[in-house]
Formats: structure tokens, sequence, C-alpha cells
């Protein structure tokens, strides 16, 4: 394993401290408050059926503030691992935007962010991964939410930069701990955790039972 998924490994077993129930409840860092200012994608329609010109970005042109973000996600933890898990989210945040980069998508694009937080939740849930073709189309879906164009007009800059940056390195954080999982195997415990955490995400900002969604080449839809 190289150091920087032991890294993650190592990270990853912080939440086995976490109670079951707090992590319901905090859904792992993510602030209710921005996971309401969420689109909720019409999970009924795929992406290869929206016609028309490709849907503008929606940017977090705010400027950045990872580590106050960081910092935020990681009040989560018991205070011995806040340290830690802030270093982590940091870590995740310079992963996506690595990721970004990849992918050709316009820079702090909102709807990239977010799908990163439901593919990487979906990952440890399903204990699948996810292709970068589908990462792709789910991005997509999002960008062409009437929801998601409608941000502009209803948040302020500030609002939609901490759910970016919020979104982003969560999300990025669960997909690197799922994949350092694979390489070295995690104890119950912490699985399980992962796998109570991606849950609670997932039904937070989908407001359905996230065991009934797949992702595939074909986006986020319902079995």
């Amino acid at each position: 394993m190289n150091t920087f998924a032991r890294k993650f490994l190592l990270a990853a077993l912080a939440l086995a401290a976490v109670p079951a129930a707090h992590a319901q409840v905090a859904g792992y860092g993510m602030q209710y408050d921005n996971v309401t200012v969420w689109p909720v994608p019409d999970l009924r329609v795929p992406v290869h059926a929206y016609g028309g010109a490709a849907a503008s970005p929606v940017r977090a042109s705010a400027q950045p503030a990872p580590k106050a973000n960081a910092r935020i996600l990681a009040q989560s933890f018991p205070p011995k691992k806040q340290f830690e898990m802030q270093q982590a989210y940091l870590q995740s945040m310079d992963v996506y935007l690595q990721i970004e980069k990849k992918m050709g998508w316009t820079s702090r694009d909102m709807a990239g962010g977010l799908a990163a937080f439901l593919v990487g939740n979906y990952m440890v849930l399903n204990d699948a991964d996810v292709s970068d073709e589908a990462f792709q189309a789910v991005a997509k879906q999002l960008r062409r939410e009437p929801g998601m164009q409608a941000l502009v007009g209803k948040q302020d800059a500030i609002t939609l930069r901490d759910t970016f940056e919020q979104s982003a390195m969560v999300g990025t954080f669960m997909a690197l701990a799922y994949k350092s999982g694979q390489q070295t195997p995690q104890p119950p415990a912490v699985q399980q955790n992962l796998r109570n955490a991606a849950r609670e995400n997932l039904k937070l900002v989908l407001r359905t039972d996230p065991a009934t969604v797949q992702i595939d080449n074909g986006g986020m839809h319902l079995r």
C-alpha cells in the first residue's frame, strides 16, 4: 500500500470511534443547512434522455475556504480524532481538484462536487467501484437539473462554496477510504460505520432509500 492510501486507511479507522447514533444525526460532518441547498435529482430521468444543449456549470465562485470547511467536518468526530480528520478532508479536497481537472470540468463546478459526494458514498455503501464514465454521467445529470440552475438566484456565494467544498471533501474521502480498504481490508467495525455513514449521507441528500438507487453509465436512477 502506498503512503497516501495508508493515510486514508488510518483516517478511516477514526470512523470506528464514532457512535452509530451520532453518525446518523451528523451525517459524518455534512451540515444540514448545506444539505437543504442540494437540488434533489430526478432519479426517473436517465442522462441520455436529456435533450438540448449542455447546461452551463454553476460555480462555487466565492474565495475558497478548505481549511474552515475541513475543520467544520472534523467537528463531528471525537476531539482526539479531529485534527487527523481535518487533515484527511484537506487532502481529499486536493485529490478532488485533481479529479476535476482530469474530468475536464469547469473549475469548482457545483455539479462535480455534488457528484463526488454521491459517487463516493455509493461506492462505500454498495462495496462497488464506479467508472469515470458513470461519474461523468452523474455530474452531467446534476448539471442539467432545473434545481441546480436555480441555485445561483436562491443561494448566496458563501453557502454555495461551503456546500461544494464539504460535498467534495466527504465524497472524495469516502471514495479513498473504499479504495484503501480494497488494498488492506478494514476491521468489521470500520466497514460497518463507513456503510452507516454512507447510507445516512445519501438518505439526507436524495430524500429516498439509498438501496433503491443505481449508478452506472446512464447516471443515477432507481433500480
